[in-house]
């Protein structure tokens, strides 16, 4: 029984700590936008200076050192950038993430076509290019408000999660 009551009060620490996290990810979506970026051009910048000290360690016996080093320098610039300019990255990223939803949409109408012509059923093709096309137009519109709203939908998951997981055990014992 003392087992049980182990994984009960670790279950019901995980749920608090999602909801928690979907609570944040729901009331402040652009600060966590900005902390993820924060933490990818963290871990860009350490594997850059990770690999400047490679670099120098290891001068006399690296092959085509000087790209090396100019790469190494380049990744902690970037990840400086990232940290500097959050704005600008999500801008950039959606940009990118907004073309391939675009060519994904003319993709699927194609397919629509193409089934079309077979006589087959293409309402869902065309349906999911439909969306594809709002998603990518909506990301070249406003990427930072759009990731904004894909954050709060990841804070609606997580916090229905973290529920879900204290009611699992707590009270149906079906963990």
């Amino acid at each position: 029984m003392e087992s049980f009551e182990r994984v009960k009060s670790l279950g019901l620490f995980f749920g608090l700590i999602l909801i928690i996290i979907g609570v944040i990810f729901l009331v402040f979506p652009e600060n966590v936008i900005s902390f993820l970026a924060f933490i990818v051009s963290a871990i860009i910048i350490g594997f850059g200076l990770f690999r400047l000290i490679i670099v120098f360690i290891q001068w006399k016996d690296l092959y085509r050192r000087e790209i090396k080093l100019v790469l190494s320098l380049l990744m902690i610039a970037i990840g400086i950038f990232i940290i500097s300019n959050t704005q600008i990255t999500v801008t950039a990223l959606g940009i990118v993430i907004g073309i391939f939803a675009i060519l994904l949409a003319f993709d699927r109408f194609n397919v629509a076509n193409l089934r079309r012509k077979a006589g087959l059923n293409h309402t869902s093709s065309l349906v999911f290019g439909f969306i594809h096309l709002a998603f990518g137009i909506g990301m070249f519109y406003s990427a930072f408000s759009v990731i904004s709203i894909i954050i709060s939908i990841i804070g609606v998951y997580l916090l229905m999660a973290g529920i879900m997981v204290i009611l699992s055990t707590s009270f149906f014992f079906d963990f």
